[in-house]
Protein backbone atom coordinates (compact mmCIF):
# COMPACT_ATOMS: atom_id res chain seq x y z
CA UNK A 1 0.00 0.00 0.00
CA UNK A 2 1.05 3.60 -1.27
CA UNK A 3 0.13 4.42 2.54
CA UNK A 4 0.78 8.67 1.97
CA UNK A 5 -2.32 7.91 -0.70
CA UNK A 6 -4.54 6.68 2.12
CA UNK A 7 -4.60 10.43 3.51
CA UNK A 8 -6.61 12.01 0.37
CA UNK A 9 -8.45 14.19 3.03
CA UNK A 10 -7.66 15.70 6.72
CA UNK A 11 -8.46 13.47 9.80
CA UNK A 12 -9.98 14.79 12.69
CA UNK A 13 -10.38 12.94 15.67
CA UNK A 14 -11.27 13.59 19.55
CA UNK A 15 -11.86 12.17 22.73
CA UNK A 16 -13.04 12.83 26.31
CA UNK A 17 -10.73 10.35 28.23
CA UNK A 18 -11.69 8.97 31.72
CA UNK A 19 -9.09 9.99 34.67
CA UNK A 20 -8.36 6.63 35.14
CA UNK A 21 -7.07 6.36 32.11
CA UNK A 22 -3.66 8.38 33.22
CA UNK A 23 -1.33 6.99 35.30
CA UNK A 24 -1.06 10.04 37.97
CA UNK A 25 -0.38 8.54 41.44
CA UNK A 26 1.10 10.00 44.76
CA UNK A 27 4.83 8.43 44.23
CA UNK A 28 4.99 10.17 40.34
CA UNK A 29 4.12 13.39 42.22
CA UNK A 30 6.16 13.07 45.06
CA UNK A 31 9.01 12.83 42.47
CA UNK A 32 8.43 15.67 40.55
CA UNK A 33 8.77 17.42 43.44
CA UNK A 34 12.05 16.72 44.28
CA UNK A 35 11.76 14.21 47.56
CA UNK A 36 12.02 10.15 47.81
CA UNK A 37 9.70 8.46 50.65
CA UNK A 38 12.54 8.96 53.51
CA UNK A 39 12.49 13.13 52.57
CA UNK A 40 9.23 14.44 51.63
CA UNK A 41 7.96 16.61 54.42
CA UNK A 42 4.38 15.69 56.29
CA UNK A 43 2.71 18.37 55.21
CA UNK A 44 3.33 17.81 51.80
CA UNK A 45 2.68 14.08 51.31
CA UNK A 46 -0.48 15.26 53.13
CA UNK A 47 -1.59 17.68 50.38
CA UNK A 48 -0.61 15.22 47.87
CA UNK A 49 -3.10 12.99 49.17
CA UNK A 50 -5.90 15.24 49.98
CA UNK A 51 -5.50 16.59 45.90
CA UNK A 52 -5.21 13.38 44.24
CA UNK A 53 -8.27 12.41 46.40
CA UNK A 54 -10.31 15.33 45.26
CA UNK A 55 -8.70 15.55 41.84
CA UNK A 56 -11.37 13.19 39.84
CA UNK A 57 -14.00 15.73 40.00
CA UNK A 58 -11.90 19.02 39.57
CA UNK A 59 -10.72 17.97 36.07
CA UNK A 60 -12.43 16.87 32.40
CA UNK A 61 -10.09 15.42 30.27
CA UNK A 62 -10.61 16.02 26.17
CA UNK A 63 -8.34 15.64 23.38
CA UNK A 64 -7.78 15.15 19.88
CA UNK A 65 -5.82 15.74 16.73
CA UNK A 66 -6.14 16.91 12.89
CA UNK A 67 -3.82 15.34 10.56
CA UNK A 68 -3.56 17.78 7.29
CA UNK A 69 -4.09 16.63 3.91
CA UNK A 70 -0.66 15.98 2.75
CA UNK A 71 -1.56 18.25 -0.30
CA UNK A 72 -2.21 21.06 1.52
CA UNK A 73 1.43 20.69 3.37
CA UNK A 74 4.71 22.29 2.68
CA UNK A 75 8.15 22.04 4.08
CA UNK A 76 10.84 24.20 3.35
CA UNK A 77 13.95 25.93 5.05
CA UNK A 78 12.96 25.85 8.80
CA UNK A 79 9.08 26.24 8.41
CA UNK A 80 6.51 24.62 7.06
CA UNK A 81 3.08 26.26 5.31
CA UNK A 82 -0.54 24.54 5.87
CA UNK A 83 -3.06 26.22 3.30
CA UNK A 84 -1.54 28.74 2.78
CA UNK A 85 -0.83 29.62 7.01
CA UNK A 86 3.16 30.06 7.49
CA UNK A 87 4.31 28.43 10.59
CA UNK A 88 8.33 29.72 11.50
CA UNK A 89 9.03 26.60 13.53
CA UNK A 90 12.76 27.30 13.57
CA UNK A 91 15.95 24.39 12.47
CA UNK A 92 15.87 22.86 15.74
CA UNK A 93 11.75 21.65 15.16
CA UNK A 94 12.75 21.55 11.40
CA UNK A 95 15.38 19.61 11.76
CA UNK A 96 12.61 16.94 13.28
CA UNK A 97 9.84 17.62 10.78
CA UNK A 98 11.73 17.77 7.28
CA UNK A 99 11.18 14.41 6.24
CA UNK A 100 7.69 14.51 7.18
CA UNK A 101 4.77 13.96 4.04
CA UNK A 102 1.71 15.42 6.28
CA UNK A 103 1.45 17.38 9.64
CA UNK A 104 -0.90 16.61 12.58
CA UNK A 105 -1.78 19.14 15.26
CA UNK A 106 -2.48 18.09 18.68
CA UNK A 107 -4.96 19.46 21.20
CA UNK A 108 -5.07 18.11 24.62
CA UNK A 109 -7.18 20.29 28.02
CA UNK A 110 -8.04 19.22 31.47
CA UNK A 111 -10.10 22.00 32.03
CA UNK A 112 -10.60 24.60 33.37
CA UNK A 113 -12.27 23.96 37.21
CA UNK A 114 -8.45 23.29 37.79
CA UNK A 115 -6.76 26.51 37.72
CA UNK A 116 -10.04 28.27 39.69
CA UNK A 117 -9.36 25.25 42.62
CA UNK A 118 -5.77 26.28 43.05
CA UNK A 119 -6.56 29.77 42.58
CA UNK A 120 -8.84 29.76 45.69
CA UNK A 121 -6.01 27.71 47.75
CA UNK A 122 -3.68 30.66 46.65
CA UNK A 123 -6.33 33.69 47.77
CA UNK A 124 -6.85 32.17 50.63
CA UNK A 125 -3.19 31.93 51.39
CA UNK A 126 -3.06 28.43 51.49
CA UNK A 127 0.16 28.53 49.54
CA UNK A 128 1.27 24.92 49.05
CA UNK A 129 -2.11 23.50 48.03
CA UNK A 130 -2.70 26.25 45.35
CA UNK A 131 1.12 25.03 44.22
CA UNK A 132 0.73 21.76 44.40
CA UNK A 133 -2.41 21.49 42.55
CA UNK A 134 -1.03 23.45 39.69
CA UNK A 135 1.71 21.10 39.81
CA UNK A 136 0.01 17.81 39.39
CA UNK A 137 -2.38 19.88 36.64
CA UNK A 138 0.66 20.03 34.68
CA UNK A 139 1.75 16.65 34.79
CA UNK A 140 -1.71 15.84 34.00
CA UNK A 141 -2.03 17.23 31.15
CA UNK A 142 1.25 16.13 29.90
CA UNK A 143 0.07 12.46 30.59
CA UNK A 144 -3.06 13.35 28.59
CA UNK A 145 -1.00 14.79 25.70
CA UNK A 146 0.95 11.43 25.88
CA UNK A 147 -2.08 9.47 25.66
CA UNK A 148 -3.40 11.46 22.51
CA UNK A 149 -0.22 11.04 20.95
CA UNK A 150 -0.24 7.31 21.21
CA UNK A 151 -3.90 7.12 19.88
CA UNK A 152 -2.56 9.00 16.58
CA UNK A 153 0.46 6.59 16.29
CA UNK A 154 -1.51 3.62 16.71
CA UNK A 155 -3.93 4.98 13.86
CA UNK A 156 -1.43 6.08 11.55
CA UNK A 157 0.38 2.49 12.28
CA UNK A 158 -3.13 1.22 10.51
CA UNK A 159 -1.56 2.75 7.42
CA UNK A 160 1.81 2.29 7.53
CA UNK A 161 2.80 6.03 8.95
CA UNK A 162 5.47 6.84 11.45
CA UNK A 163 5.11 10.06 13.82
CA UNK A 164 7.82 12.39 14.92
CA UNK A 165 8.29 14.12 18.26
CA UNK A 166 5.62 16.37 19.07
CA UNK A 167 6.36 20.16 19.67
CA UNK A 168 4.52 23.30 20.75
CA UNK A 169 4.86 26.78 20.13
CA UNK A 170 6.70 28.44 22.50
CA UNK A 171 9.39 26.05 22.79
CA UNK A 172 12.42 25.35 20.67
CA UNK A 173 12.82 28.75 18.97
CA UNK A 174 9.27 28.51 17.56
CA UNK A 175 7.49 31.80 18.61
CA UNK A 176 3.85 31.24 20.46
CA UNK A 177 2.28 33.76 18.76
CA UNK A 178 1.81 30.96 16.08
CA UNK A 179 -0.99 29.89 18.20
CA UNK A 180 -3.71 31.74 16.39
CA UNK A 181 -2.43 29.95 13.08
CA UNK A 182 -2.59 26.51 14.49
CA UNK A 183 -5.71 27.04 16.12
CA UNK A 184 -7.31 29.04 13.02
CA UNK A 185 -6.81 25.61 11.57
CA UNK A 186 -8.92 23.53 14.05
CA UNK A 187 -13.06 24.12 14.83
CA UNK A 188 -13.63 26.49 17.04
CA UNK A 189 -13.13 25.56 20.86
CA UNK A 190 -11.98 22.49 19.38
CA UNK A 191 -11.25 20.29 22.85
CA UNK A 192 -12.67 23.11 24.89
CA UNK A 193 -9.65 25.38 23.99
CA UNK A 194 -9.42 28.55 22.85
CA UNK A 195 -6.21 30.92 22.17
CA UNK A 196 -6.52 34.45 23.09
CA UNK A 197 -4.59 37.61 21.60
CA UNK A 198 -1.65 37.44 23.44
CA UNK A 199 -1.39 33.72 21.96
CA UNK A 200 -2.41 32.07 24.97
CA UNK A 201 -4.95 29.02 25.28
CA UNK A 202 -7.76 28.78 27.67
CA UNK A 203 -7.60 26.74 29.74
CA UNK A 204 -4.14 27.15 31.01
CA UNK A 205 -3.90 23.68 31.30
CA UNK A 206 -3.50 22.87 27.90
CA UNK A 207 -1.05 21.62 25.70
CA UNK A 208 -0.90 22.34 21.68
CA UNK A 209 1.88 20.59 19.82
CA UNK A 210 2.90 19.77 15.73
CA UNK A 211 3.85 16.18 14.90
CA UNK A 212 5.46 15.34 11.73
CA UNK A 213 3.59 12.28 9.66
CA UNK A 214 4.98 9.92 7.29
CA UNK A 215 7.00 6.67 6.73
CA UNK A 216 10.59 8.03 6.70
CA UNK A 217 10.11 9.85 10.00
CA UNK A 218 11.12 8.43 13.37
CA UNK A 219 11.08 9.67 17.07
CA UNK A 220 14.01 10.98 18.92
CA UNK A 221 15.27 11.79 22.29
CA UNK A 222 14.60 15.38 22.60
CA UNK A 223 17.63 17.53 22.15
CA UNK A 224 17.41 19.46 25.59
CA UNK A 225 21.55 19.95 24.97
CA UNK A 226 21.35 22.61 22.42
CA UNK A 227 17.98 24.42 23.88
CA UNK A 228 18.13 26.97 26.47
CA UNK A 229 14.84 27.54 27.37
CA UNK A 230 15.10 25.82 31.22
CA UNK A 231 11.31 25.83 31.82
CA UNK A 232 10.27 23.60 29.07
CA UNK A 233 8.22 20.18 30.50
CA UNK A 234 10.32 18.10 28.64
CA UNK A 235 13.84 19.12 30.46
CA UNK A 236 11.90 18.95 33.87
CA UNK A 237 10.05 15.74 33.35
CA UNK A 238 13.51 14.20 32.01
CA UNK A 239 15.31 15.06 34.31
Amino acid sequence: MDSIISLKQSILKDFQIDYNDCSINENKIIELLGYNDDTVPETVEESVKYILNELPGKVKLHSGYKIFNPRKVILDNNKFIIDNRLFNCGKIIYSSLKKSESISFLVASIGKEIENWSRHFMDNNEMLKGYLIDKIASELVEQLADKTEKFLEDDLEEIELKATNRYSPGYCGWSVSDQQNLFSLLPSMFCGVSVNSDSLMTPIKSVSAVIGVGKQVEKKDYQCSICDIDFCYKRERNA
